[in-house]
């Protein structure tokens, strides 16, 4: 080790404990090269200081500002014998503006009176640093660790430099800490990492992870869509479970449709879930697979940000109807055989290579567009035996008339569910409506004869009392089942009425009202 060597390590083994953990860690963590400044103008350490917070930075100089004062190292001559200070009479200007760091003006000064001086000090920040490639610990350690060698060193080179360059501008404390800042961001950037940070890193992540669960509209081609970090040659082969397989790096899902989109609920646990319900899906089936690095995007969430093996629940339903959705339960879990959980579908069926049940026709099936098109929030009412029902609705209400009577059409409204207005509609004859919004809060109604026979929510209800025409109404109504739920209460409202919903004009009066 040289003389130049053993002074700076032993200068930057005074300076290494003045400086604060979170922002050596903060700098520890740097392992991108700096971004591009939209600023053109400054030296390689003025853009790399840019890059560093403000607050960071400011913290840092504060700490080393004094202690640099008192740093007695001075680099030998040869080492900055090549820098040639600005000619005596040659002038140069900078320009400064509001809210820039204390560092900026004396590291300008500097650059302006004795150009190369800091592309020096990187060089020379590169060339002493000791080895860093066996640090061992946790993430904040191995991180807090890098950080302050980098930049004790850096300031102990700049403090050595300067100071040998002999100007009163170069010996400026807030020249040298922001200089060492600035080279040390630089050489932090282009440094390996040691050895052990990879795994503390992800021991890290680990702990810190909570899980997550969120909502999407997924792409589908060719029957199937991916969940994966990344796009790979490998073919999902279905054949196990008729629903689910393991690709690279991710697993495909088997779907219904050929191309298109399909909703999915995604929840990420950290431990296996409870046996699953059967209650709304058609098919269930579990899977492993093996993440490469973790963090596959999906949606507006992501998989665990670590690589290893994992387990996927796959729910689906409709996917003989072309109305289909899925959930994915993803938890971690050692690679395991595929089970299938549950198998009803015939698509499934068909994709395992077993014969297929007969095709359910679902009895709510022919209302389901108008759900589709109401989405959110809305109350469908039809009466007959009436066709005037002017004052019983607000005017943004949609009303259609069918044979002897009308089709009415809340947007998020409902005056249809009101006793007295039920009453009224019903005097002639019958009145029926059913509402629904956001909160999963339902109401279906039956009235007869001005009078209201039956009213209530529908999830989960099998008693709907003993009036003759409203059981026949709702037979073969699965209200416990939570698919469909509205175009159910549709197809009661219907049922009761003796109505049928026009569709094609229902959909241009509702699409020309709140287009």
């Amino acid at each position: 080790m040289g003389d130049f060597e053993e002074l700076i390590t032993a200068a930057a083994t005074r300076i290494a404990p003045l400086i604060p953990a979170a922002p050596a860690a903060e700098l520890g963590r740097r392992t991108a090269p700096r971004r591009r400044d939209e600023r053109t103008g400054g030296s390689v350490v003025q853009q790399a200081l840019r890059d560093i917070p403000r607050l960071t930075a400011e913290r840092l100089l504060g700490a080393l500002e004094l202690a640099v004062a008192e740093l007695d190292v001075v680099a030998p001559h040869e080492l900055v014998a090549g820098l040639r200070p600005v000619p005596a009479g040659h002038t140069f200007s900078y320009l400064t503006s509001g809210g820039e760091s204390a560092m900026q003006v004396p590291m300008t000064l500097v650059e302006g009176m004795h150009p190369g001086a800091s592309d020096l000090v990187v060089d020379q920040v590169l060339a002493l640093l000791p080895d860093l490639s066996g640090l061992d610990g946790d993430e904040a350690a191995i991180a807090t660790r890098r950080g302050a060698v980098h930049l004790s060193t850096a300031v102990a080179v700049s403090r050595a430099v300067l100071t040998a360059l002999g100007s009163t501008t170069a010996a400026d404390p807030a020249a040298v800490v922001g200089i060492a800042l600035g080279a040390a961001s630089e050489v932090l950037a282009e440094s390996p990492l040691p050895h052990a940070y990879e795994q503390a890193l992800l021991d890290k992540r680990r702990a810190e992870y909570r899980g997550s669960s969120w909502s999407t509209v997924v792409p589908v081609f060719d029957h199937e869509f991916l969940l994966v970090e990344e796009l790979g040659p490998s073919t999902p082969d279905f054949t196990a479970t008729g629903l689910a397989a393991p690709v690279d790096t991710g697993f495909a899902v088997r779907t219904g449709i050929a191309r298109g989109e399909v909703p999915v609920s995604v929840a990420v646990l950290l431990e296996e879930p409870p046996e699953p319900l059967p209650e709304g899906w058609d098919e269930i089936a579990e899977i492993s697979y093996t993440a490469a690095r973790g963090g596959a995007r999906f949606g507006r969430g992501s998989t665990p940000p670590w690589g290893g093996p994992f387990r996927v629940r796959v729910s689906a339903t409709g996917r003989d109807e072309g109305d289909e959705r899925y959930e994915l339960l993803i938890w971690p879990a050692p690679i395991a055989d595929p089970v299938l959980r549950l198998k009803t579908d015939r698509v499934g069926h068909l994709v395992r290579g077993e014969p297929a049940p007969p095709p359910i026709v679902r009895p709510e099936a022919p209302h389901r567009w108008l759900k589709r098109l109401l989405e959110v929030a809305a109350t469908v009412t039809v009466a007959r035996g009436v066709t005037d029902v002017a004052g019983e609705f607000d005017e943004d209400a949609v009303v259609v008339e069918i044979d002897g009577g009308v089709v009415v059409v809340e947007d998020n409204n409902y005056r249809g569910t009101r006793p007295e207005v039920l009453e009224r509609l019903s005097r002639n004859g019958k009145a029926a409506s059913h509402f629904w919004n956001v909160n999963s809060d339902r109401q279906l109604s039956f009235a007869r004869g001005g009078q209201v026979l039956w009213s209530g929510d529908v999830l989960d209800e099998d008693d709907f009392g003993d009036d003759p025409e409203v059981l026949r109404a709702v037979e073969g109504l699965d209200f416990t089942d939570w698919r469909h739920l509205d175009a159910k209460g549709i197809t009661a409202v219907a049922r009761f009425t003796g109505a049928a919903v026009p569709e094609d004009a229902v959909r241009a009066a509702v699409e020309e009202r709140y287009q």
